[in-house]
């Protein structure tokens, strides 16, 4: 299911899913000494850079690329910012570092506070502000540790080719296939009710099991059977300290191979097979 294996073969399309646009992809030629493709114009270019691919040689390159982007310098800085963040939340006296409603779900807590009537109507109101404040915040955090994170990952592993592009679908091509990077801030409702009190022992014991439902019970309207490196939280206030370990202790050159099954509403039941990369964040 992963699709092409760049170690052996290039197309225009992944090369432009992987440099991005046209002016990476004229650097990366001269990089690789194809210095006679300067002044081609666009699609020759991508042309260009499919007939002289040559994986060994362009890894180091494109890594290289990649600690020059805005990207790489986000995530290099990122854990000094989550401190900063860290202690702007502790300063406000938000509390525990926790969503106070599901995403999608604003309209739904605010009927719920509506429903409250015991409550008065300026105590809904700052309840309403303070659960507003700890979403964008709690937003914010994510996006800085998410960058932190693939920094991490990038560092971890030397044959991690990353993608200079913005768009999304890959994130990374692990000995030269692709993976997307998809973060859950859990491991499923049904995967918490199955196990019940001893979910989180559960994970962290066969994180194999945890990829399984976050395939088998993903929606339908976005189901992909790719290969997916999977981030997952089992703590939501798990600390930058935390996850340096927990992903420098994480096998990231062996994907694990899952099985798992999707019900689709018109094809049925339908079994697939997948390679994937499991993180588990937690305390």
């Amino acid at each position: 299911m992963g699709g092409m294996n760049i170690k052996f073969q290039m197309s225009e399309d992944i090369a432009k899913k992987i440099l991005g646009n046209t002016a990476r992809a004229k650097e990366f030629l001269s990089l690789m000494g194809a210095l006679r493709f300067a002044g081609l114009n666009s699609k020759d270019t991508w042309k260009a850079v499919v007939d002289n691919w040559d994986y060994e040689k362009a890894l180091p390159i494109i890594r290289k690329m990649f600690t020059q982007s805005d990207k790489f310098a986000r995530g290099s800085t990122a854990e000094k910012v989550l401190a900063q963040l860290k202690e702007d939340w502790d300063a406000l006296s938000l509390g525990n570092i926790s969503w106070p409603f599901s995403q999608g779900d604003f309209d739904g807590f605010v009927q719920r506070i509506n429903s409250s009537r015991t409550v008065e109507a300026q105590a809904k109101d700052e309840e309403t502000k303070l659960a507003a404040v700890k979403y964008r915040r709690i937003k914010e955090i994510n996006t800085y540790r998410n960058d932190f994170i693939e920094t991490l990952i990038f560092e971890k592993n030397l044959n991690i080719l990353p993608t200079l592009n913005h768009r999304r679908g890959v994130d990374f091509y692990i000995d030269g296939v692709s993976f997307d990077q998809k973060v859950a801030k859990s491991p499923t409702a049904q995967f918490k009710k199955k196990y019940g009190d001893h979910w989180r022992a559960k994970a962290i014991e066969q994180p194999s099991l945890v990829a399984e439902y976050l395939y088998k019970y993903q929606d339908e309207g976005r189901f992909g059977a790719d290969p997916r490196l999977l981030v997952v939280y089992l703590d939501e206030d798990v600390t930058s300290e935390k996850i340096r370990e927990i992903i420098n202790s994480t096998d990231l050159q062996q994907p694990q191979e899952i099985t798992f099954t999707f019900d689709h509403k018109v094809q049925g039941s339908t079994e697939y097979k997948v390679s994937c990369f499991v993180i588990l964040l937690h305390n």
